[in-house]
């Protein structure tokens, strides 16, 4: 039986697989799937063409691991029609395809988040499709202050969705610096200061989102960054 191999990043971006061969993700030049993103390693993961006609991914010692169907991975693991796979921030969707199928119409496929992971306000999933999240993942435990720190490192501006926490949430960054944020009906300060509580369990940057609609945070990030902490452990102190 014929069959075309693609690999669909939730971009949407199409990759067409060849059979016979490997392919590695990374920020490599060299690397077979690039991705220019500080949560990938250099050679962060391999993705291998077996000889019983299948395709196996490996973590290749990332710092930030491979997970495949929202679950990581510890060792080769063999991936099939409709799997999903990431690696880093960034999320892929292997379909098996017969000769001849337009390629275009597998973007619809693209990964995403359900209706039950959507988030922000006024936000859907027809804008995870039709503008695609730059990268997406999971917050791994009390992670979320590191997640804050790496969209200050890198200057990001756009908005970071948050979810499965308490409510809904977003954090809106201009430059690597907080502008906005809220939790569920808190803004601000204390937002971020009960996102800390009771941190979310998925995230979704967007470059192209609009600037927040209001500026509920004038400090610099390591300033909010302290004051979060220094609230926590007065509440730790608390007998």
């Amino acid at each position: 039986m014929a069959v075309e191999y693609f690999l669909i990043s939730g971009a949407p971006r199409l990759h067409r697989l060849k059979t016979g061969r490997s392919y590695i993700f990374g920020r490599d030049e060299k690397a077979d799937i690039q991705i220019q993103d500080q949560l990938i390693s250099r050679k962060h993961a391999e993705l291998r063409w077996l000889p019983d006609g299948t395709w196996q991914l490996i973590d290749l010692g990332s710092r930030n691991g491979v997970m495949v169907n929202s679950k990581k991975i510890s060792k080769a693991t063999v991936i099939g029609d409709g799997d999903t796979l990431q690696v880093g921030g960034q999320r892929y969707c292997l379909q098996l395809v017969p000769p001849g199928t337009d390629p275009n119409v597998l973007l619809q496929s693209a990964p995403k988040f359900s209706h039950e992971e959507t988030m922000g306000p006024n936000f859907s999933v027809s804008e995870i499709v039709s503008q695609g999240a730059n990268f997406i993942g999971v917050v791994d435990g009390d992670k979320l202050m590191d997640l804050l720190q790496y969209f200050h490192a890198t200057s990001k501006t756009g908005r970071l969705d948050l979810a499965g926490g308490r409510a809904l949430a977003a954090i809106y960054f201009q430059k690597g610096e907080i502008s906005h944020a809220f939790y569920g009906v808190k803004l601000g300060m204390d937002a971020l200061i009960d996102l800390a509580r009771h941190p979310p369990k998925k995230f979704a940057f967007h470059a192209l989102a609009p600037l927040a609609p209001t500026r509920t945070i004038t400090a610099s990030l390591q300033g909010v960054l302290m004051e979060v902490v220094r609230v926590l452990d007065e509440e730790r102190r608390v007998p």
